[in-house]
């Protein structure tokens, strides 16, 4: 693709409706459209938070050339035919759960750290709403920071732990990504109170949160960088994984898979499998080893 000349402008995308990419250009926020010639020498669709060139043609703005992404966040598209990037060029992912209204999702949890961890994406986790109750000796949630995952203890409702997190944020591109109901909006809004986000609540029948953000989009930070507040995600699905690369998203797994008895080793059948024995003796969750596996059959089938 040509580039788009050295007079062209380069923004960052900080959402897109409609068919309108809203483009910080560094001093204020533009409107434009996609040319027809980056859609047809260009595979790759726009997304949020990627870096693009713009030039004005007329009265409007134009995209004019995708520049290259690094630290993409993406997950399989509805056809599981496509990628889907939720989110370009990420430096980090908080993994925000709450203590409880809705309890933690460990599958979505393992499921996030292993797909930044895959991806050479920083990752901490974020448990939030400690006002309501303080995490249970036992409760998983400690496994984390045991396998020296950062974790920060927070509560939008008290301001506590919220200044750990401005730091943590500041000059960062970070998604923060979970189940509904955890309160990333939450989060959001009382570190950077203008962005007025909405706030969904808890459905008492299922005991999970609705789902009030609709699409990824950034926000600037005011320490610099950008915040991004992702749909609740239900269901993620690890984009383009050779299943053979799985075990570095889980850290002990991959170090217990040293002293298996085959280098191939999948952790299921195999005998002489330090993981499972690992996992007999109690120095490996159970839960883990069944989030690993589950993800390494959806990676065999190429979901």
């Amino acid at each position: 693709m040509t580039s788009g000349g050295p007079s062209a402008a380069v923004g960052r995308v900080l959402r897109i409706a409609g068919g309108v990419y809203h483009v910080d250009d560094s001093t204020t926020v533009v409107q434009a459209s996609l040319r027809g010639r980056v859609k047809r020498t260009d595979s790759r669709i726009v997304s949020v938070g990627d870096l693009v060139e713009l030039e004005r043609v007329g009265d409007e703005m134009r995209i004019v050339r995708l520049r290259g992404r690094t630290g993409a966040l993406s997950r399989h598209g509805v056809s599981k035919r496509r990628e889907q990037v939720i989110v370009a060029n990420v430096d980090q992912v908080a993994v925000v759960v709450s203590v409880t209204g809705p309890d933690p999702d460990f599958l979505m949890v393992d499921r996030l750290l292993a797909l930044a961890a895959l991806s050479g994406i920083d990752a901490f986790l974020v448990v939030n709403k400690t006002d309501l109750a303080e995490p249970a000796p036992g409760d998983g949630l400690g496994q984390y920071e045991a396998l020296g995952v950062e974790t920060l203890r927070t509560s939008a409702e008290s301001g506590a732990g919220l200044t750990a997190l401005a730091g943590r944020l500041a000059g960062r591109i970070t998604v923060l990504s979970g189940q509904s109901g955890v309160g990333k909006s939450s989060l959001l809004n009382a570190l950077v109170p203008e962005l007025d986000l909405r706030v969904g609540e808890i459905s008492e029948r299922r005991g999970r949160g609705r789902h009030t953000t609709v699409a990824s989009a950034l926000y600037r930070y005011p320490d610099g960088g950008y915040v991004a507040d992702t749909p609740g995600l239900q269901y993620l699905a690890l984009w383009g994984l050779d299943p053979a690369e799985l075990p570095g998203g889980f850290v002990e797994i991959d170090a217990a898979g040293e002293a298996c008895r085959f280098a191939d080793c999948r952790h299921r059948v195999e005998p002489d499998c330090a993981v499972r024995a690992a996992v007999d003796a109690g120095t490996i969750r159970r839960r883990r080893l069944e989030s690993y596996l589950r993800l390494l059959d959806e990676a065999e089938k190429g979901r």
